[in-house]
């Protein structure tokens, strides 16, 4: 009997330790949250419900395995014995659900603290107080992890979508009050009035501090990595952002965001949906090597300096609809895996395509190029429209495309080459694909 109980206890050892081994850290962390909903009486009165109906399982199945001789009332005894001594194991556990929900609530508590405390200071007028509250804030995220985690990254972000005013961001005054006099009809004195506005001072340098937290936290150097979280940046004004080799693996949201100064987002990658539609940036921005797992949405967006996308690689739809190029934009190596929007897009500069990569459904349609454009040895393999684009005056090059087809790129002229624009190139239609080694 011993070695079989021996055998049972060892099987039971084995099965703990191979489903603890199949628990991953989400799954702990999903059930540690449900079970923090569950109040205390329940808690326990379920494990002592649980506790009663294991020791009469355990009873059952020790009678069942174990051959008892009913002469003897000492085997019987045993038994029992051995059901009870279950019994206290689950007193054992009820007293560690007790223990778990009272390190819960402080652990609670203490978030609740610190969290309300970095918020006051990131609420404060002295700027010293304001930078202390945004590593204080990121202090609390670090701790923390799931919507705990969230709900700070989610402040710093409110931070940065507060009204801001660049001409106003390295101001020293806290606070201004202008007088208007006022006068009556008869040309009597009435009463002044006073208006007081409020100001964030060096607001600059805090709204800096923020980004860099962020950005340190997103890059793969990071003790504690913030990349599983979701990034609300929508309205926000940037200034002289680097976000350069950063990984979002959440959503990342810039809708409608403003960029002054340069933005650097080279070798970041998006796993999820990126959205910049409707985006300014005033200055240069980089998005070369960036991967796009998502989908990447730029609709809308205004690039006012030269936007660099070499390399660029979207494996989701990509999304340029009446976008504004008012500099160069370079595509060059480019790759898009699925369907590229580019209708209605306005290239005032320099647009360079060159060795880029249309894999599937291209649309071009409306597009208009005041520049010159370059599409050299890119590779045509999906449905890719011209439509209605107009060309300008600059050159246009097609020249030796690495693929042209099936089908073929669809263009105006395709009835009457006679009616292509001269500044497009090759002058013999269609192009002749270059020749691979």
């Amino acid at each position: 009997m011993a070695g079989r109980v021996s055998a049972l206890r060892a099987q039971a050892h084995t099965s703990s330790t191979a489903l603890r081994a199949r628990l991953s850290k989400d799954s702990r962390a999903a059930f540690s949250r449900r079970a923090g909903r569950i109040r205390l009486f329940p808690a326990v009165t379920a494990a002592l419900i649980a506790g009663l109906g294991v020791a009469f399982a355990a009873y059952g199945f020790l009678r069942l395995f174990t051959r008892v001789d009913a002469t003897k009332q000492a085997a019987e005894i045993d038994v029992t014995r051995l059901a009870l001594t279950v019994v206290a194991g689950v007193g054992g556990v009820v007293a560690l659900v007790i223990a778990y929900r009272r390190q819960r609530d402080l652990e609670q508590s203490r978030f609740v603290e610190r969290f309300g405390a970095a918020a006051a200071q990131l609420g404060a007028t002295d700027v010293a107080v304001r930078i202390a509250g945004v590593y204080a804030m990121a202090g609390v995220a670090d701790e923390s992890d799931g919507l705990r985690r969230q709900q700070c990254i989610d402040v710093l972000c409110g931070y940065l979508r507060l009204p801001y005013s660049p001409e106003l961001g390295a101001n020293h005054q806290s606070k201004l009050v202008l007088k208007q006099h006022r006068a009556t009809a008869d040309g009597t004195r009435a009463d002044d009035q006073e208006h007081h506005l409020e100001y964030r001072h060096n607001d600059r340098e805090v709204r800096a501090t923020i980004v860099r937290v962020i950005a340190d936290h997103l890059r793969p150097s990071a003790e504690y990595s913030w990349s599983t979280s979701d990034f609300d940046f929508r309205t926000a004004h940037l200034e002289d952002v680097d976000l350069s080799n950063v990984k979002f693996s959440g959503a990342a949201r810039f809708h409608e965001a403003t960029f002054s100064g340069d933005a650097r987002f080279h070798d970041a990658t998006f796993s999820g949906d990126a959205n910049f539609g409707g985006t300014t940036f005033s200055g240069d921005v980089w998005f070369g090597n960036v991967t796009f797992s998502g989908d990447a949405n730029f609709g809308g967006a205004t690039f006012s300096g030269d936007a660099n996308f070499v390399h660029a690689t979207f494996s989701g739809m990509a999304w340029l609809v009446d976008v504004t190029f008012s500099s160069d934009a370079g595509f060059g190596g480019a790759t898009f895996s699925r369907t590229a929007w580019f209708e209605d897009a306005i290239f005032s500069g320099a647009a360079w395509f060159r060795s880029a990569t249309f894999c599937r459904s291209t649309t071009f349609e409306d597009a208009t190029f005041s520049g010159t454009a370059s599409f050299e040895d890119a590779t045509f393999s999906g449905s890719t429209r011209f439509k209605k684009v107009d060309f300008g005056t600059e050159a246009i090059s097609f020249v030796s495309p690495r693929q042209w087809g099936p089908p073929a790129p669809v263009f105006d002229w395709d009835q009457d080459v006679s009616q292509k624009p001269s500044n497009v190139e090759p002058r013999d239609w269609p192009p002749t694909v270059a020749a691979t080694s």
